[in-house]
């Protein structure tokens, strides 16, 4: 942002922010070095909230996916103890400063204090008034910021809601700066704020306080009041500030000192904000393999150079060579002219010469060498160096062996370079190796769900469907989890799973089942079927949970994983197509194949399968490096035999 946070954004925010009073904190992050992350849900609107806090410079609420780290710091550790399902029963700014405080209460109370200025800090402070843990340690004459010392505020600072006509009036008669500081530093408005009313008081902002008449003061009065009252009255309409298609700044409604911008407008400015989150920041550390893989191509970037300038210099002296030889006598006679005039006392005659004769572009006594332009056989006129101690043939005969000598060199970058290509391979593979250990960490870490043992999706209206992955799991699930109002569906061919609708989420909230739902779920035991591999179209069925049942009749036999379905089966047709998408479930990230309209309504990056192209071996390692999941991962929602991609949303441009 192109501005620093001023104490009236403060205050506007912070009004925004007291819909955050009630809910409760689920996670605490620290993201780096100066950025914290705080994960509240509301226990009423059932809403996910995030603020997002660089140190000093921003705060926001966010519904962006951040990356978190694995590990928590000791900052995070400590906030995670004394704030872990709190509630926020407070928002409020400190006097009208830059600080803005959040009060949590559990079985304590403590309170999170957000310092927006200067260094800035972020500081846990108990109902004490005493510093549990600040973000950076501080001291200063007036106030120490460290752990068990009791929390002092900055200085007050002026407050211009509370600024009387009389007081404005006798701060400007005895400034002797300038409008615009004595506004922003005296009355405590900040410079964006400041200058905006002196726009909207059509004076202008360098105009010297003591040069302002009595009606000019009251002028800048008034439209300071003005623009107060509007933000006192929560009469904002706040707007992101974009100047040449990039954003600048939020404001709480337009400006009339921004010229050449465009406005575009935001819910609120506190939400409005995240737009100045930079990605960059959440980028993973580089190990020492990857350090040292961009160093040695940083080397191999330095070989090709100079193996490209090698060569330009071997045909550069052998050409020179050779036209020392198309001009032999001219050159010839010339050196001879030279060195009859080097050898007499008096140098005037030989400098005369060298200066006035048309071949010579520069020479220098000193080192007995001149610089002569001649013409090759295309007529392009070439600079070339002669020593004068030497005859043509000699001069050629040097450049010719500074060819040679190059040839030589480039020779030896060459198999140098071939070194660093191998060291490159060899170092690519380390990384894809540890990329690999470090996803299959990641995915260990991350919170697993009971249903995750079998295969599972959310059908479009968020009802969870889960099916068996073998004959095990197909017994499972059906006496484990088929419930009076579920449904079972079940492709209508040998070797398909047992799949269960749920009249529920997966956080056990009721849902209907609709049309829809049956058909997703009718899909999703078809794709995961062996008529995947043979066909493009199959048939699968719904029944009610008393039509499935394991009890065979007299002379029947019923295999592990196989039931006997009894009466009449509701018969769905099923295109054989698939999605597999990144679905965020809470604070993880889940892989999840299934029928393509659930996945595009729960996935922002999903690519679409169908039958018959790669092998499954060739297409999860793919689909791998395009979701960045381990192949493993990629391989539990792949459907049997061979697929193919047919599009893709939210990557770069997918070879299908």
């Amino acid at each position: 942002m192109k501005r620093q946070l001023a104490a009236l954004d403060i205050y506007t925010m912070v009004s925004e922010m007291q819909e955050l009073l009630g809910c409760f904190v689920d996670k605490i992050y620290q993201l780096s070095n100066d950025e914290i992350l705080l994960k509240l849900r509301n226990p009423s609107t059932k809403k996910k909230e995030q603020i997002y806090i660089k140190n000093g410079e921003l705060l926001c609420l966010t519904e962006k996916q951040l990356s978190t780290p694995l590990k928590p710091t000791t900052f995070a550790m400590t906030l995670r103890k004394h704030l872990g399902n709190a509630r926020v029963t407070e928002v409020s700014q400190q006097e009208f400063d830059r600080i803005i405080k959040i009060k949590f209460s559990k079985k304590q109370t403590f309170t999170l204090i957000v310092e927006l200025f200067s260094n800035g800090n972020i500081i846990l402070v108990n109902e004490e008034n005493h510093i549990v843990l600040p973000f950076i340690r501080q001291e200063w004459a007036h106030r120490i910021i460290k752990p068990r010392h009791e929390y002092i505020p900055p200085p007050v600072q002026q407050n211009p809601f509370h600024i009387t006509k009389e007081e404005f009036v006798n701060i400007l008669n005895k400034s002797k700066n300038d409008i615009v500081r004595t506004l922003a530093i005296t009355i405590n408005l900040s410079g964006s704020y400041a200058e905006e009313i002196c726009a909207r008081a059509k004076i202008e902002k360098n105009t010297y306080s003591e040069d302002l008449t009595e009606e000019e003061i009251i002028t800048l009065y008034e439209e300071m009041q003005g623009l107060l009252e509007k933000i006192k009255k929560n009469q904002t309409k706040p707007v992101s500030v974009t100047k040449q298609e990039k954003p600048i700044t939020i404001l709480p409604f337009e400006f009339q000192s921004y010229p050449d911008v465009s406005y575009r407008p935001v819910s609120q400015m506190v939400r409005g904000l995240e737009l100045f989150i930079k990605q960059t920041v959440y980028e993973k550390q580089e190990s020492k393999t990857q350090k040292q893989f961009e160093k040695i191509q940083r080397q191999l970037k330095q070989q090709q150079q100079a193996i490209h300038d090698l060569q330009e210099k071997t045909i550069k002296q052998k050409h020179h060579g050779e036209i020392l030889y198309l001009h032999f006598q001219q050159i010839d006679q010339l050196l001879k002219e030279i060195q009859k005039r080097m050898n007499t006392k008096d140098k005037t005659d030989l400098i005369e010469f060298l200066t006035e004769h048309k071949l010579i572009e520069s020479f220098d006594i000193s080192s007995q060498t001149l610089q002569v332009i001649l013409p090759d056989t295309q007529g392009t006129r070439e600079k070339i160096t002669l020593d004068i101690r030497k005859s043509v043939a000699e001069n050629a005969e040097y450049a010719y062996n500074e060819s040679k000598k190059f040839k030589h060199k480039k020779e030896g970058a060459e198999k140098a370079i071939k070194h660093t290509r191998e060291i490159i391979e060899s170092l690519q593979k380390q990384i894809q190796k540890e990329q690999e250990r470090q996803q299959e960490t990641k995915t260990s870490t991350q919170k697993t769900f009971w249903f995750e043992k079998y295969r599972w999706f959310f059908s479009s209206n968020g009802n969870l469907i889960i099916a068996g992955r073998d004959a095990k799991t197909n017994d499972q699930i059906v006496k484990k989890h088929l419930e009076n109002k579920d449904r079972y569906a079940h492709a209508e061919i040998h070797g398909a799973p047992s799949c269960i609708i749920k009249q529920k989420t997966y956080d056990n909230k009721p849902v209907e089942i609709t049309e829809k739902v049956v058909t997703e779920g009718c899909i999703f035991a078809a794709i995961y079927s062996k008529a995947w591999k043979q066909f493009t179209e199959t048939q699968a069925y719904w029944v009610l949970p008393e039509q499935v049942s394991k009890t065979p009749q007299s002379g029947e036999f019923v295999p592990k994983g196989a039931f006997i379905i009894r009466g009449q089966r509701n018969y769905c047709k099923c295109k054989l197509e698939m999605g597999i998408g990144l679905l965020h479930l809470e604070d993880t990230e889940k892989l999840i194949g299934g029928p393509v309209d659930a996945i595009k309504t729960w996935c922002k990056q999903y690519v679409i399968l169908k039958p018959n192209g790669e092998n499954k071996k060739q297409l999860s390692k793919k689909l791998s490096q395009l979701f960045k999941k381990s192949v493993d991962e990629i391989n539990k929602v792949l459907p049997p035999g061979e697929s193919s991609i047919v599009s893709s949303v939210g990557f770069s441009k997918v070879q299908p």
